[in-house]
């Protein structure tokens, strides 16, 4: 019998995509601030609240997140596409990016790098831990503190109804979730 699966590339690592996209945001040494977008990023503790996030280490925002210990997670929606994909696709090492962004900053109640204005929300994370993982440092880092728009988020997280979360399928393709769907108890 003929199989229904085809063998695809172990390096194929869009076979875990789509996923949430995210901005993540860093402080720079002598003043102002970096953006990057990322979609490597994963909750892995309730108790401490943890979050893992898997940035390459020629990256300006792995130097950064080194260097400071600290940072911020931004959740996007469809409406940021462009900017997304921007901060994405140009280094911070060569260009201001926060600045050619036009991003405005929103205060962080525990650490000194801020969220974006006109996302959905962010959280203000400390760095624990960093684990060599291939061409990328898997950061291990403690939720500080968290900030979502009250019109977007519900008790069962965010309302699908509004909040077009952007999640990213490979280069300059993104999807949209559309449908809050509850199992049976």
């Amino acid at each position: 019998m003929k199989s229904v699966y085809m063998e695809i590339d172990p390096t194929d690592y869009y076979v875990l995509h789509p996923r949430p996209a995210y901005l993540i945001v860093t402080r720079k040494p002598n003043g102002g601030f970096n953006v990057m977008a990322a979609s490597w990023v994963s909750p892995i503790s309730e108790e401490p609240p943890l979050v893992a996030l898997a940035i390459g280490k020629e990256s300006y925002t792995h130097e950064l997140i080194k260097e400071t210990k600290e940072f911020t997670i931004n959740f996007v929606g469809e409406e940021h596409i462009d900017l997304v994909y921007k901060a994405g696709t140009l280094s911070g090492r060569k260009v201001d990016k926060w600045k050619l962004l036009g991003l405005e900053p929103i205060e962080s109640k525990v650490i000194s790098v801020p969220g974006i204005r006109g996302c959905y929300g962010f959280l203000e994370c400390q760095l624990e831990k960093v684990i060599e993982a291939g061409e990328c440092s898997l950061f291990i880092a403690r939720i500080v503190a968290g900030h979502v728009k009250s019109d977007l988020y519900t008790r069962y997280g965010w309302d699908l109804k509004k909040a077009k979360i952007l999640l990213h399928l490979r280069g300059r393709a993104f999807v949209t979730p559309g449908k809050l769907v509850l199992a049976k108890k």
